[in-house]
């Protein structure tokens, strides 16, 4: 394939150029791709994975220039090897491959083939390194384990994960509509949109705002990507210094499900009544997952 890409080019217009060319494959029979290529696609054929591998390459792209690294001739694939073990502290082994294969790909694509080999060779190294898939278990004591929290930003995103089942990467998503006490979490896992109604638990709603108010502060001087980061090896820390066991931070949107279930059921709903409202709270597709997070 030619390339329309210098090797000093800047790390912005690399991922573009990538993006470009990538999705290109997109609607093409992988099999006439394949013949032209000898048995290997080059391109990517599907919105889902041009979506994914992209995102993926984007953050490594903001992570690498946090560290002073701007341009592609400067990557090299100590960086690329630092940026996904750091993952490895909250990311599953099947995570891990997904970002090492993005990133391959990725250098693929834009003339690094050295990288993209080095990653192939560590392929294994790398993604061993992830956590082992398992159920997250709730807390027994979440705001003891929030107060443990070294870092007053983390303890604002894990308590707004505790207050709103918020995955960790909705956090950052989290509006508040103050007349109808609701909360939005706009494009959640599979592209769908939760909506929260606080109205019974209006206290909570003015804690949950206080909360966005203050991230935002935070986030004004600081990446997502790093402060993330840096708030599982924090949150990690503070589990093992509770006594807790550490399942990541999914254990907060655990709590939330048996918190809600008590509240519910408190009121007068049955079980299945009950569950059906926090399937539709935390954005889940079938009851089974609901209830499958209340035994945790």
């Amino acid at each position: 394939m030619e390339l329309g890409i210098k090797r000093n080019s800047g790390l912005t217009y690399a991922l573009k150029y990538a993006a470009k060319v990538l999705k290109q494959g997109i609607g093409v029979s992988k099999h006439e791709v394949y013949k032209r290529f000898g048995g290997k696609s080059p391109l990517i054929h599907s919105y889902s994975t041009f979506n994914r591998y992209m995102g993926i390459a984007k953050e490594f792209v903001n992570w690498a220039k946090e560290q002073g690294v701007n341009r592609l001739d400067k990557v090299q694939y100590e960086h690329v090897r630092d940026f996904l073990l750091s993952k490895s502290e909250y990311c599953s082994i099947r995570t891990l491959k997904v970002n090492a294969s993005a990133l391959r790909k990725f250098f693929e694509t834009v003339g690094r083939e050295d990288i993209a080999k080095r990653i192939g060779e560590d392929y294994q190294e790398i993604y061993s390194k992830g956590r082992a898939p398992g159920r997250a278990l709730a807390f027994a004591h979440p705001e003891r384990v929030i107060s443990l929290l070294k870092e007053d930003v983390h303890k604002v995103i894990a308590e707004l994960q505790l207050l709103t089942g918020a995955r960790i990467g909705d956090v950052k998503k989290i509006q508040v509509l103050p007349e109808e006490k609701r909360v939005v979490i706009t494009k959640s896992k599979g592209g769908r949109t939760r909506e929260i109604d606080y109205s019974d638990r209006p206290e909570k709603f003015e804690r949950i705002e206080k909360l966005v108010g203050e991230l935002q502060e935070y986030l004004k001087g600081s990446s997502w990507s790093s402060v993330r980061e840096s708030y599982y090896r924090d949150l990690r820390q503070a589990v093992c210094r509770s006594g807790e066991i550490y399942t990541g931070s999914h254990a907060f949107r655990v709590n939330y499900v048996k918190e809600r279930l008590r509240e519910l059921r408190e009121r007068g709903y049955s079980e299945k009544e009950a569950l059906q409202i926090i399937e539709y709270e935390i954005g889940h597709s079938r009851i089974e997952m609901s209830a499958y997070y209340s035994r945790g």
